[in-house]
């Protein structure tokens, strides 16, 4: 049995990464912030531990003796995110650093395809570059610490990482999942005909069960400083209102949403959906991306849009109201 120490741990997949890690039989430290509920994780079988990665002397003792350590805590952007620079650098940036400065054993990384330069034309794989400083606090701090672990892993620090795409689906512990920045949050929406529009940007499509499988196998079979996707099924990569419009459709209501046009000839665009307004004037590559490296390094065999969508729509409905 291992001992392996899970930050974010309420959050969509990391309560995912401590269900599924607890299945296997490891010991599994749930991190979890002082004021957040812990009741569902440690009926899991998880130990749980109160501390912030913003605060690195609670990390220390969290990470005190573990085998392994999986990093799922962040600040999340998109649209609607009210967070400032100062918030994200707290999380995303220095929570990282806190992180892999308390640990001694291998380190799994969320990052994020958001900072890769998909300006090159081609799809997004395992070795792409990364994209110029972004103005967008999510990314630029994202990007920082994924370079700061990398940097570590260079140094000689056993450190991998996981790019998700966007990520959705059925949650081990609901509040943590329905945010309103989340695309379960927008799934929601648009399945009751409050979301009339949303910018066209194209992601690929994850369960968040599998984005935690993944994790999971790279912390097993990974290499020490390689990138692995999460990315779902690349004929399944789609822009939001077409991902949000098959929800509707498939949990048989008749609302569609709609795709934005560009921020250069509606500027109110930008206040309605922030950066991501720009995204209408993108041009996407097709395919979008290529996760052959990933799905034959550690054995992924995607679940389909269709699929997943059709399990989260059941989820949803099971849901108090």
């Amino acid at each position: 049995m291992s001992t392996l120490l899970v930050t974010g741990a309420t959050g969509l997949v990391g309560a995912w990464v401590c269900r599924l890690a607890v299945e296997r039989g490891d010991h599994v430290r749930a991190l979890v912030r002082p004021e957040s509920p812990a009741d569902g994780l440690a009926a899991l079988g998880c130990e749980v531990v109160r501390g912030d990665v913003g605060d690195p002397a609670s990390i220390k003792p969290a990470a005190a003796g573990v085998d392994a350590l999986i990093h799922t805590a962040a600040l999340v952007g998109g649209t609607w995110a009210t967070a400032s620079l100062a918030d994200y650098e707290r999380v995303n940036l220095h929570g990282t650093l806190h992180v892999l400065d308390a640990a001694a054993e291998r380190t799994v990384v969320l990052g994020t395809t958001a900072f890769l330069d998909r300006g090159r034309g081609g799809p997004i794989t395992e070795t792409m570059p990364l994209a110029p400083e972004s103005a967008d606090p999510y990314t630029r701090t994202k990007r920082a610490a994924y370079v700061a672990a990398m940097e570590r892993a260079t140094a000689g620090q056993d450190v991998v990482a996981v790019m998700p795409g966007g990520v959705y689906g059925p949650a081990v512990l609901a509040p943590g999942a329905l945010r309103p920045t989340s695309f379960n949050g927008a799934i929601g929406l648009a399945c009751r005909g409050e979301l009339p529009r949303y910018p066209p940007v194209k992601l690929g499509w994850v369960l968040a069960e599998e984005v935690a499988r993944v994790a999971l196998l790279a912390l097993d079979r990974g290499l020490s400083g390689a990138r692995y996707h999460a990315l779902g099924h690349p004929a399944d990569a789609m822009t939001v209102p077409d991902f949000l419009s098959l929800a509707c459709e498939l949990a048989g209501v008749p609302h569609r949403v709609s795709a934005t046009g560009s921020p250069r000839d509606d500027p109110e665009l930008v206040a309605e959906f922030g950066n991501m307004a720009y995204t209408a004037d993108t041009r996407w590559p097709e395919p979008l991306f290529d996760s052959s490296a990933t799905n034959r390094a550690l054995g992924i065999r995607p679940v389909r849009v269709r699929e997943g969508l059709r399990r989260t729509v059941a989820w949803l409905d099971q849901l108090p109201t």
